[in-house]
């Protein structure tokens, strides 16, 4: 009996693990626009402070790994960076301008996409993002939420790597609305609403 079973795991064993064999790689950069949310506060009848940071063009580094392969489904394991970028911040009240300064802000994050293949691939996936804020009078804070990341595109077929380009979109899951209480509330409440850009690399 055991020498009837032993080929028959074996076999199991293999057919369980073949999605797992076809590993493979994906280096990409992404580069678009980030959109900030606007907090404004009531402080009159009539009368609001408003805080505004101007959209930004940013560039972001991704690193994917693939677990699954198995028909049309690809499971990746992603991890991410991006630099720092600075904003415009401008605060006004009662429409009036008042003072500007700058907002920086980066991420590292990590995460795990489905991407479907056919001619033009889709995928949709979550990462989680730790988001460094700083404001340049020395206030900073980081912010730690989960984000949904969305694309589609093209891969380029190859033998040995496969250029791909498309377009992605990320939105995070929370948020920190019109939160004056302390600066780093109000950091949290400038951090990016969105991001919409173009998506390009290679797989291996």
């Amino acid at each position: 009996m055991k020498k009837t079973l032993a080929p028959a795991l074996l076999l199991g064993a293999l057919l369980l693990g073949a999605p797992l064999a076809a590993q493979s790689f994906e280096v990409g950069l992404f580069v678009g626009q980030q959109q900030y949310p606007s907090p404004h506060m009531d402080v009159a009848p009539g009368t609001t402070l408003k805080v505004e940071a101007d959209n930004k063009t940013v560039v972001g580094a991704r690193f994917g790994y693939s677990v699954v392969d198995f028909g049309p489904v690809l499971l990746q394991l992603t991890a991410g960076y991006q630099p720092e970028s600075k904003s415009t911040l401008k605060a006004s009240l009662g429409g009036a301008p008042m003072a500007e300064s700058e907002l920086k802000q980066s991420h590292w994050s990590a995460g795990a996409m489905f991407n479907f293949k056919a001619v033009i691939a889709v995928g949709a996936g979550l990462e989680f993002r730790s988001e460094s804020l700083k404001e340049t009078t020395g206030d900073s804070t980081t912010y730690n939420r989960v984000w949904a990341r969305v694309n589609a595109g093209y891969a380029f077929p190859s033998p040995l790597v496969k250029p791909f380009i498309g377009v992605e979109a990320a939105f995070p899951l929370s948020s920190k609305s019109n939160d004056f209480a302390s600066a780093a509330d109000l950091l949290k409440s400038l951090a990016p609403k969105s991001q919409i850009g173009i998506y390009a690399g290679i797989r291996f």
